[in-house]
């Protein structure tokens, strides 16, 4: 049933890929990643996995530029050094997913599971982190230079090293959250709940720090 399944789903992939102009290659990949969940370093530029048990799966230096991973479970997945620019992960599953100096600029990971995933040095420049859940996440030394996070959920989360300028942190609740060092130049603090944070070293300068908690945290 699962070996139908899986054909089935390959087939239609395959379908789509050539009616898209994808090239052939791309198309034996995405055969590849299906089969075996190993697929480092392959192409799978514009890929439509959307919904696809990607569990655990090796995509270490792939390049996923605008797939459509849309609601995919990609828990405990290997994407270091990944290419996801301005891919769709819209209520994605990253779970502990390995995501250490991957390319997220510009991808929408609204409403999407980033709980404990590793995204140290991740560029996340004009990402979309709407209602994102980031609960443990580590985020040191990533770039989310104009990232939007309003309502998304960081407590405990590890910030430290953050560029944020010009990004959105509106309605978040970060308490205790580690931004160090963190770059929040012209960042939307709005509401954020920043009780118990550090904030030593932190650029605030021309941040929106308004209704902001600040209790018990450590400041600049």
């Amino acid at each position: 049933m699962k070996l139908g399944i899986l054909l089935t789903t390959t087939g239609l992939l395959i379908a789509i890929g050539f009616a898209s102009g994808v090239k052939a290659e791309n198309v034996s990949h995405v055969k590849q990643l299906l089969e075996t969940k190993k697929c480092s370093k392959c192409d799978l530029t514009g890929a439509q996995l959307a919904g696809i048990n990607l569990s655990g799966a090796d995509l270490s230096g792939a390049n996923l530029r605008g797939a459509n991973l849309n609601g995919a479970n990609l828990n405990e997945a290997k994407l270091n050094e990944a290419n996801l620019k301005q891919a769709k992960l819209q209520g994605a599953s990253l779970i502990a997913a390995k995501m250490h100096g991957a390319n997220l600029e510009g991808a929408d990971l609204s409403r999407a599971n980033l709980s404990l995933a590793g995204l140290v040095i991740a560029s996340l420049k004009n990402t979309n982190l709407t209602s994102a859940n980031l609960i443990g996440a580590n985020l040191e030394s990533a770039d989310l230079a104009g990232a939007n996070l309003r309502n998304a959920r960081q407590s405990v989360a590890n910030l430290a090293n953050v560029s944020l300028k010009g990004g959105s942190l509106s309605g978040i609740d970060v308490q205790g959250v580690n931004l160090r060092d963190a770059n929040l130049t012209n960042a939307n603090l709005n509401g954020a709940n920043l009780n118990g944070s550090d904030l030593t070293g932190a650029n605030l300068k021309n941040a929106n720090m308004a209704n902001v908690d600040l209790k018990n945290a450590s400041l600049p």
